[in-house]
C-alpha cells in the first residue's frame, strides 16, 4: 500500500498560522487520523490541502 502525505498550511490559526500533516491511505483516512490526534473535529479546508506523493521539502517560519 502506498501512503500519501496530506499537508494543510496556513490553518489552525491562533496568533499565527499553523499546519497539519498526515501520512495516510486517502483523504478520509488523513482527516480521521488528525481528528483523533486533536481529540475533536478540526474542520480543515480542502482548499488549503496539498497531497505529496514525491520527495518534497517545506518549512513554516514560527512567529510570536
Amino acid at each position: 500500500m502506498k501512503l500519501k502525505m496530506y499537508v494543510w498550511e496556513d490553518v489552525l490559526h491562533d496568533y499565527t498560522e499553523g499546519m497539519a500533516v498526515a501520512l495516510a491511505e486517502n483523504l478520509e483516512h488523513a482527516l480521521k487520523l488528525l481528528d483523533k490526534k486533536a481529540g475533536h473535529h478540526l474542520d480543515l479546508p480542502i482548499s488549503k490541502m496539498k497531497v505529496i506523493t514525491e520527495p518534497e521539502g517545506f518549512y513554516v517560519y514560527g512567529g510570536g
